[in-house]
């Protein structure tokens, strides 16, 4: 793992699985048996011990929206609760439950939200010596989307389904020009040369290749971090980043016109260029942009990521949601049992069948991806499944503070108002100088 090692080594152990992301260069061995029970001595069951939980829905998600994809199938596995839900809004944040004394037993929030909402409000709580009590099988999952949801090697809750870059493609303008659709396993060569060629202008301004500049830098598949955690230094003036912000970002702006377009915008794209708009002909996103609304009225489909020449196969890192247990609950046991039956065979395969992207290594589980989805006719498997995860960096509390002046700072680049040393250049000082008054 090189300079992103640090502190991942007891979550490696725990997972007890032959990873390269989690060794330097050998199989990681079998773990001793599990302290304080013997080998085949049963698990205690809580599912029948009463137990009044609190969810805060940190990403934002309404009631209505928890409730589809995971409320309705916990109230019924686990009648002897009672689960409560609160949404995040200007009035709910966690800071402001916090003072209030608002109990909270599980956070939804996302990997990127771990340092900033789970650890430092001081409500994260270590899950190693639960995860022994209840026996969890930790080979059952996918090691990179579990060690996304770490910090520093210790696990504060459970990713319920994984996320990922694809490439997404508007079939009428392909249509409109007489151009292939784009294929699966793509190299960034080979995506962009066909942006090229829908490039053009027609009546207004059509885009080949777009992508979510955010995104992509923070999911990026070299795994680049935005903050050195041995200096607390901005680390991306180094030609790593140049060479994934070159060919990802800058050569597709190259194109007659992106850049024109671009100005007149005063920004780089975003998905409501391509869903609304519908002038950009393939948009590199997250998974689940399709679950917008805008999307009804769009002909598209989705391809696998474009992968580097240098790291074939190889995807964006994983962006899981998780669920997370607070050390200030009660119910910690029965917070365990919640987030087991989230991660089990049985509701990865109902989450799997709606188009959620399963946690689980299980191919049974991976085979009913998308089958109960509006989208089952979409090109979703391979879109999905093609490339593996990138290995998951460590995140740092303040990466914010980098990613703002990075992409500010990349956006002149690409409507030509700057060169990309230059960019480089003054991201590092801007970003240097907030976060060493962010750690005064």
């Amino acid at each position: 793992m090189g300079k992103h090692s640090r502190g991942v080594t007891s979550l490696c152990i725990l997972m007890s699985l032959a990873v390269t992301a989690c060794s330097s260069g050998g199989s990681i061995a079998d773990p001793p048996p599990l302290q304080g029970q013997q080998v085949g001595e049963p698990v205690k069951s809580y599912v029948n011990e009463p137990a009044e939980l609190v969810i805060f829905g940190q990403v934002g998600n309404s009631e209505e929206v928890w409730n589809e994809r995971f409320g309705n199938a916990l109230k019924l596995k686990f009648p002897k609760y009672k689960f409560t839900y609160i949404t995040k809004d200007r009035q709910n944040t966690i800071s402001n439950l916090i003072a209030s004394g608002q109990t909270i037993d599980l956070i939804h929030d996302t990997q990127s939200g771990v340092r900033e909402n789970i650890i430092k409000t001081g409500l994260g709580q270590d899950l190693t010596e639960l995860m022994k009590k209840h026996k969890v099988d930790m080979t059952r999952f996918e090691p990179n989307v579990f060690q996304s949801v770490s910090n520093k090697g210790t696990l504060y809750g459970y990713p319920l389904h994984d996320g990922g870059l694809v490439l997404y493609y508007n079939k009428d303008i392909f249509d409109k020009f007489g151009v292939p659709y784009p294929k699966d396993g793509m190299t960034w060569e080979q995506a962009i040369e066909l942006g090229k060629r829908l490039t053009r202008f027609d009546e207004r301004q059509y885009i080949g290749l777009g992508v979510a500049v955010d995104y992509l830098l923070t999911m990026n598949p070299y795994s680049l971090p935005y903050v050195n955690s041995s200096t607390e230094k901005a680390a991306i003036n180094n030609d790593a980043y140049r060479k994934l912000v070159s060919k990802t970002l800058i050569e597709p702006t190259q194109a007659s016109g992106y850049r024109e377009y671009l100005k007149t915008l005063k920004r780089t794209l975003n998905s409501n260029d391509f869903m609304k708009e519908k002038n950009i002909a393939m948009f590199v996103m997250n998974f689940y942009l399709q679950l917008q609304p805008d999307f009804e009225t769009l002909n598209w489909d989705m391809v696998s990521l474009p992968v580097f020449s240098d790291l074939p196969g190889i995807g964006s890192q994983p962006y899981p949601n998780g669920l997370f247990l607070t050390s200030t609950s009660k119910y910690k046991d029965q917070g365990m049992e919640v987030l087991n039956y989230l991660v089990s065979d049985e509701f990865q395969t109902i989450l799997s069948k709606k188009g959620f992207v399963p946690v689980v290594k299980n191919e049974a589980v991976r085979k009913v991806f998308g089958q109960d989805s509006p989208f089952k006719n979409k090109n979703m498997i391979p879109a999905v499944f093609t490339n593996k995860p990138a290995a998951p960096l460590e995140r740092y509390n303040h990466d914010r503070l980098v990613s703002t002046s990075f992409s500010k700072n990349i956006a002149k680049v690409m409507m030509g108002e700057t060169d990309l040393n230059s960019a480089l250049q003054l991201t590092e000082e801007e970003a240097n100088k907030a976060l060493e008054a962010e750690n005064k």
